[in-house]
């Protein structure tokens, strides 16, 4: 049997939007985190930190349901806040472990009774509270959505979520030893998302300040070009300078910030 081919993005966001309402919403997020734009129209990209309404947040995670059903083998594992939660999705899951190694769902409150390969795992602990996550991990294919909630809303469809999706294994394996960890007592964070989300918002930085002195540089340029003898070239040199200069006070400070989120994760 030939083997299958990684799961690329452009098949994972058609099968998201096998399931997406017209009115679901994702945005891009800015250097500080907040929404900025619609990520929808721009396209999206894996391991890329997005704010989601509850709706995309149901379609990625539906998108992962369907791709371990196609594999029907593997493991998967979802994180849902509070089982109430579970409740719409009961049938589906129950389709899933008919279908798969083992499927495990891990939330807050009365849990449901077991059901053949479908296990559930109760915890009132404050690390997972925010989170929703589908992490699959197959023979060949691998998919993870995780995302942790940014407002305080009770009702579902008016959560919003600050997270990502990725087909990396190693990336999935480190995010399911983090859940694991927490349910055994053994750590109290969810440290790779936190990790991955610093070294996205210095990515974010980063790009937003290489714009700003684009920018700059191209109105230079203009400058010399329109100006004639009233802005000279050695002027442009200096501006020039002062710009690739403060791009390299901030590409020398980045490191120091991924640093400092790993020293607190280790503390």
């Amino acid at each position: 049997m030939p083997k299958k081919k990684p799961l690329s993005n452009e098949d994972f966001l058609r099968h998201v939007r096998d399931y997406l309402p017209m009115d679901a919403s994702v945005w891009n997020t800015d250097e500080k985190g907040k929404p900025c734009s619609c990520a929808l129209s721009s396209g999206m990209m894996e391991n890329h930190f997005y704010r989601f309404d509850a709706e995309a947040i149901l379609a990625a995670s539906h998108a992962i349901e369907e791709l371990a059903l196609e594999e029907a083998n593997g493991f998967l594992l979802a994180t849902m806040q509070e089982f109430r939660h579970f409740e719409p999705h009961r049938e589906r899951y129950w389709q899933l472990a008919a279908t798969l190694r083992e499927v495990r769902v891990v939330a807050e409150g009365r849990k449901p009774a077991r059901h053949g390969h479908l296990k559930f795992a109760g915890t009132n602990h404050n690390a997972l509270a925010l989170f929703w996550t589908v992490l699959y991990q197959g023979h060949h294919r691998q998919a993870l959505l995780i995302c942790r909630q940014t407002n305080g809303a009770g009702i579902f469809e008016q959560k919003r979520f600050d997270g990502f999706y990725t087909f990396n294994p190693g990336l999935i394996a480190r995010v399911r030893r983090d859940v694991e960890e927490i349910l055994s007592g053994r750590s109290s964070r969810m440290r790779e998302f936190e990790r991955l989300l610093a070294i996205d918002l210095a990515a974010k930085r980063l790009g937003a300040e290489f714009a700003r002195e684009r920018q700059a540089v191209e109105g230079a340029l203009r400058k010399l070009q329109i100006a004639g003898g009233r802005y000279e070239a050695r002027q442009f040199a200096a501006d020039l300078e002062k710009a690739l200069n403060r791009l390299k006070l901030l590409a020398d400070r980045l490191p120091g910030l991924v640093s400092a989120v790993d020293s607190r994760l280790a503390a």
